[in-house]
Parts: C-alpha cells; structure tokens; sequence
C-alpha cells in the first residue's frame, strides 16, 4: 500500500469569476474535488447519478437538496443520494471537499 497525501491546506485559491474546483483524487471508487467558494458563488444545481459526501472544511453557506435547505458551517458533512437535485451557496468564503462515490 502507498500512503498518498493531499494537502489541501495549500490550495486556497477564490475566484471571483466562479468557483474554484481543484481535483484531489479521481479513481475507480472515488473522485474528489475542492470546492472553494467566495461570498455569494453558487455551485450548481446538478443532479448526480452517485452519491456524493460534502465535507466543508472552512466558511459558512447554505445546501438546497430538492425542497430542502440546510446551513453549512465549519466541519458540517452531508451526504446526498443519488439522483437528488443539489446547490451549494457562500454566505462567506467557503471550501468544501466533495466526494462522489462511484
């Protein structure tokens, strides 16, 4: 086995024209992406045929699954099913890591 470590303290980059989306990791099981958003950026909405985990590192921001809405803070992680329509929103800078589960 070999240990394979991403530093993703290192990747803090915004953009003021639209999301930042760095990916980590991309294999037969998983893929990851950094999300980081500035203030106000949407990611989204899409709709995806794996579930994905969304961990945010730092920042504050809302989630919208279907209907639902629910606040996203520091440390918050979530897990959408499959096929669920998604939207991310920066209330402040934000950097989330998105797992998709293939």
């Amino acid at each position: 086995m070999n240990i394979q470590i991403i530093e993703t303290n290192d990747i803090k980059e915004f953009s003021p024209d639209g999301i930042h989306s760095t990916p980590l990791l991309d294999d037969n099981n998983i893929r990851t992406l950094l999300l980081n958003l500035d203030t106000n950026q949407v990611v989204g909405p899409c709709q995806m045929d794996v579930p994905v985990i969304y961990y945010v590192i730092e920042g504050q921001g809302h989630l919208r699954v279907g209907d639902e809405q629910a606040k996203l803070q520091t440390g918050s992680l979530v897990v959408v099913p499959v096929e669920e329509v998604r939207s991310i929103t920066a209330d402040k800078h934000i950097r989330v890591l998105a797992v998709q589960v293939l």
